[in-house]
């Protein structure tokens, strides 16, 4: 018998794209990315002759959930693995609810759920996931999908010869089987049962390329400033920074070798003839001098002529470094600013100085590239004197552009400790949790959610209304990009103007 699995990024939320990776777990506006964590998952169990695997992704290909559940029935899987949002947990977990209906085994991944869980045990007592992976899920996949294969044998065996009834109430399992695997929760006879967290995976060499070849095209993924066929590229995995408002840092920080990197480039421009690619690396510049040979490399295999963005400390640049990168393909460069306040820096132990980012700022202008500004609102200790000390501080540095979010305490966070024990959290309800939102989730000790939103209204028309601002944004020889640049102000603009989610 073989293994029917299907891996389901689940559909877009409310009209929005959702990210729901390892480093990014909520709504999102004007970007569409690939699943990488559900490509790497299906990669790997691709190697095994026995299984078949699916992949679909209804948030990439905008596709309903009436169109997915027609999917899910034709392919009539053994196994569902997806992955949620923690903002968007109640409409993702909606696929599993159908396939539970026709018999599959299922299994959920989120991040941040799985460092809280008092959450996780709830949603395994009410909602319908078998498994919940609470480790890297790359370090857990093979070994979970092996021991249910095995299980199913069994089954198949122990009646008779015949085929195990994909019609079967799947309350009829006895997930007692799975004790063995590492790095799972799953009930147990009304009980949470959690297994012994497993390594993560320590030689990233090892991991095949993501299963792109599962999707129909790369077509319909982008940014704001990359055009498709688009791809996500991690050289590295985790952060070991102890930024308070941080979901996924205080991790061990592992890479790529060079030449793996190099090789997944050339593999998916000569496969997938790709213009652009994000690096999705919480911070791909934190090993001394490995940035610079990955540009260097790229130059000389000649992948220059793909267009590239990534994100990174100010502090971990330099003038050298970024003309490379420039060479190398790189347009855009995100740096978190956080607040323009020294005080509230020293809050967040975000350990970046704002003389280090107005430099790193400084090399970006005189090399012409793109600045990405990340600002968040509401950091404890904010107030209406240093939300006017961070709108001075962007002025001064002068991005291409600048993204405001409300701070959002996530319960694995230091930060949700502070507003929870200082009665600042507003809500509760998950679903709200959704940074780029209109509405903040929390208030400060001087500032009210109405004073956050009328600040952050306030920033964006300040920033984005000037004149000086609004020339440079003008390229006198790409009328294609001033009229496209023209509609994306506009629309900033005016979302701000009217209290919109805006990005």
């Amino acid at each position: 018998m073989k293994l029917k699995i299907l891996l389901i990024n689940p559909p877009r939320v409310d009209g929005y794209p959702v990210v729901r990776e390892e480093r990014f777990e909520h709504k999102d506006i004007g970007s569409v990315y690939p699943p990488l964590s559900l490509l790497y998952q299906a990669a790997i169990l691709k190697k095994n002759p026995d299984y078949e695997v699916k992949l679909i992704d209804a948030n990439g290909f905008n596709l309903t959930l009436n169109e997915l559940r027609t999917d899910i029935i034709n392919f009539l899987p053994d196994v569902v693995i997806t992955r949620c949002g923690f903002d968007t947990q109640n409409q993702d977990l909606e696929i599993l609810k159908i396939a539970k209906e026709l018999g599959a085994i299922t299994v959920l991944r989120n991040k941040i759920i799985s460092d809280v869980p008092e959450i996780r045990d709830e949603i395994l007592k009410k909602e319908a996931v078998d498994i919940f992976i609470n480790s890297e899920p790359e370090a857990v996949i093979e070994d979970l999908i092996n021991k249910i294969y095995e299980y199913k044998k069994q089954n198949k065996l122990q009646n008779n010869g015949c085929m195990f009834d994909p019609k079967a109430d799947i309350a009829y399992y006895d997930f007692n089987f799975l004790r063995e695997v590492k790095g799972i929760s799953f009930l147990s006879e009304g009980k949470v049962i959690t297994t012994q967290k497993t390594q993560e995976i320590e030689n990233l060499d090892e991991l095949p390329f993501p299963a792109y070849d599962l999707l129909p095209n790369l077509n319909c993924y982008h940014t704001g400033v990359l055009s498709p066929p688009f791809a996500l590229i991690q050289t590295s995995r985790g952060c070991p920074f102890f930024c308070t408002f941080c979901a996924y840092g205080k991790s061990k920080y592992r890479v790529r070798s060079v030449e793996n990197v190099i090789s997944e480039i050339k593999w998916l421009k000569e496969k997938f003839r790709i213009k652009s690619f994000l690096f999705f690396d919480d911070t791909i510049s934190l090993k001394q001098g490995r940035t610079e040979e990955i540009a260097k490399k790229m130059i000389e295999e000649k992948l220059n002529d793909i267009k590239w963005v990534c994100c990174t400390r100010a502090n971990l640049v330099n003038f050298d470094m970024l003309k490379l990168m420039k060479k190398a393909g790189m347009v855009e460069i995100a740096i978190g600013i956080e607040t323009g306040s020294d005080e509230i820096q020293k809050n967040i132990k975000k350990g970046v100085t704002l003389d280090s980012i107005k430099q790193c700022a400084k090399w970006c202008h005189q090399l012409n590239i793109l600045f990405y500004a990340l600002v968040i609102i509401g950091l404890p200790g904010e107030t209406k004197t240093t939300i006017k000390e961070t709108i001075k501080f962007i002025k001064e540095i002068d991005p291409f552009y600048t993204q405001f979010c409300f701070a959002t305490p996530f319960p694995n966070t230091e930060m949700y400790n502070y507003y929870d024990q200082n009665n600042l959290l507003l809500t509760k309800d998950w679903s709200k949790y959704f940074p780029l939102s209109e509405e903040p989730v929390i208030k400060t000790e001087k500032l009210s959610a109405d004073d956050l939103k009328r600040l952050k209204r306030y920033a964006y028309l300040k920033l984005l209304l000037r004149p000086v601002y609004l020339l440079r944004q003008i390229k006198i020889f790409d009328w294609k990009w001033n009229i496209k640049g023209f509609f994306k102000i506009t629309k900033r603009i005016f979302y701000a103007l009217l209290n919109k989610p805006v990005r």
